[in-house]
């Protein structure tokens, strides 16, 4: 079958939408069908290796409802004694990737050629929406100018430029055989560079990297010096149109000034957070696929850039009812139920769950990731299929910006441990402060310690403990947790006041990890009185 380029270059633009953007006229009946044939194809290829006969068993599901009633549900640990086991061994793994995982351990996930092949055309189809003002626009044309300032192979971002390269003839920046040779605060200054003298029609970033470069040149853009690299005529050029531009609305020069981008794609859990700020710096709206480093892309936006819709060709889905995890968090041995995309209700909470489909090795793969469905349809676009947005994760994790590393329980605890803090008690969670990120501790000091030393020594410790959250700093260039000191007691009250509402033992104490809102407004209703 063509792929973009080919189909490009014979004028056929309307089969390039088809190919990659077609799913968007599917009814959700035309959905599930292509989800359980995918299903039954994955099954047969899964049961000839070790992995798929040990969850199949002797005997394959028959059919969609077979296996989800036979097939247990999954998590990483399910797999490393198959693929993480020093050997990394998986029948017809094209390439490998990875994520941090629990304390910053990497989780390896093997793709299929056909996996990785498909891997690029979902990709393609982000970056077709992400240029088109309306259904059918094919903006595309050879050799756009493509910067990214994403993390290499063997992450899943790395794996995914190498697979769109095979979609479209794209002009990298920087060169895909320099980049993983580069530090990340090395990539973004080449990518930036070299687009100031080429332009910029694509640009891949995550979200916070967009924010901090706009902010800079909101603040400083008048003091910019030049060095010798930018005494070339096509940067002078921009630059004196870039400097009119701004002068004409009377404002510092931003980035929009100096490029005229065509599609934004961002990556990280936080581009909504970020949304209003990107657009206003850069001059289009940001653009959001959904996944993961278990499958890549599977969901997409439209070209109106509001909500998501899920690929019915990247993996299995499934999802457990918001209902159905708190039944599960208060009984462990409880097999949580699922629903299907055909069942699901609007604006109710799920946790994905996902099974691979192209011979990888994912069944019934728990996530943690949390989405909502707003509407069923989108009328806007005429999309039939229900529209998601994510919400968060479900597990005792936190992932501040999509490669900061997934900052868990025993992590935190080390942290203010080696910090030296003495404490009562603690909670942590990610929260929003003016649209940005920011890692919150609510802490109990038992002894006399000022919030800053707090802030300050946690800080450094955490840096200490995971490189990611470290690089994180270094991209953003402040401080990413930020600390609220509570009163003595405030912990205990609280405990107190659980007990008198009939909460039973094991639920008195605050969650240390991803507390609620609730929880979170009862901390502080109770420090504020105690303060008083």
């Amino acid at each position: 079958m063509s792929i973009a380029i080919d189909l490009l270059r014979q004028g056929h633009k309307d089969q390039i939408w088809t190919k990659y953007c077609g799913f968007l006229d599917l009814t959700i009946d035309e959905f599930m069908l292509i989800q359980e044939r995918l299903l039954m194809e994955e099954i047969e290829l899964i049961s000839r290796n070790d992995v798929g006969r040990y969850f199949l068993g002797d005997q394959k599901p028959g059919d969609m409802e077979e296996f989800r009633s036979r097939v247990p549900m999954t998590t990483y640990e399910d797999y490393k004694i198959f693929f993480d086991n020093g050997e990394r061994n998986y029948p017809d793994t094209y390439i490998w990737s990875h994520t941090s995982g629990r304390s910053g351990e990497m989780k390896w996930i093997p793709y299929t050629y056909q996996a990785y092949k498909r891997l690029g055309e979902r990709v393609m189809a982000g970056i077709i929406l992400a240029e088109a003002r309306e259904k059918g626009e094919i903006r595309l044309k050879e050799h756009d100018i493509l910067v990214y300032n994403t993390p290499p192979r063997p992450y899943v971002s790395g794996v995914v430029l190498y697979s769109l390269a095979d979609q479209f003839n794209f002009h990298f920046i920087p060169p895909q055989d320099e980049t993983e040779e580069m530090d990340f605060q090395k990539r973004i200054e080449v990518g930036f560079s070299q687009g100031m003298e080429t332009g910029i029609d694509i640009l891949g970033s995550m979200s916070a990297v967009l924010v901090k470069m706009g902010e800079q040149f909101a603040e400083g853009a008048r003091s910019v010096k030049l060095s010798k690299s930018m005494l070339r005529p096509r940067v002078l050029y921009r630059l004196a149109r870039g400097f009119m531009r701004s002068k004409i609305q009377r404002r510092p020069m931003l980035p929009r000034d100096l490029w005229d981008i065509k599609a934004l794609p961002c990556g990280g859990a936080d581009t909504s957070l970020y949304r209003d700020k990107i657009a206003y710096y850069w001059g289009v709206q940001p653009y959001e696929q959904y996944g993961s480093t278990e499958e890549g892309a599977i969901a997409t936006q439209a070209w109106n850039k509001k909500y998501m819709t899920f690929f019915p060709d990247g993996v299995f889905l499934e999802f457990i009812p918001e209902e159905e995890l708190e039944r599960n968090k208060q009984d462990a041995s409880y097999r949580p139920q699922t629903v299907l995309m055909s069942q699901i209700v609007p604006g109710k909470k799920y946790e994905v769950v996902l099974t691979n489909f192209y011979g990888k090795p994912l069944l019934r793969y728990r996530t943690y990731d949390i989405v909502q469905f707003p509407e069923l349809e989108d009328k806007e676009t005429g999309v039939r299929l229900p529209q998601m947005s994510f919400v968060g994760r479900s597990d005792e994790f936190i992932d501040l910006a999509g490669f900061t590393g997934m900052i868990d329980e025993k992590m935190v605890w080390k942290a203010i441990h080696n910090a030296g803090i003495p404490y009562k008690e603690w909670a942590i969670r990610k929260e929003a402060r003016d649209g940005e990120p920011v890692l919150r501790l609510y802490i109990e000091p038992s002894g006399a310690t000022d919030q800053h030393t707090i802030q300050r020594n946690v800080h450094e410790a955490l840096k200490g403990l995971n490189s990611y959250y470290a690089d994180y700093e270094k991209m953003i260039q402040k401080e990413a947790l930020q600390v609220t000191v509570l009163e003595p007691g405030t912990f205990q009250t609280y405990m107190i006041e659980k007990q008198r509402a009939g909460a039973d033992l094991a639920h008195l104490k605050p969650p240390h990890m991803n507390p609620s809102d609730d929880t979170i407004s009862q901390l502080l209703e109770i420090n504020h009185h105690r303060h008083g």
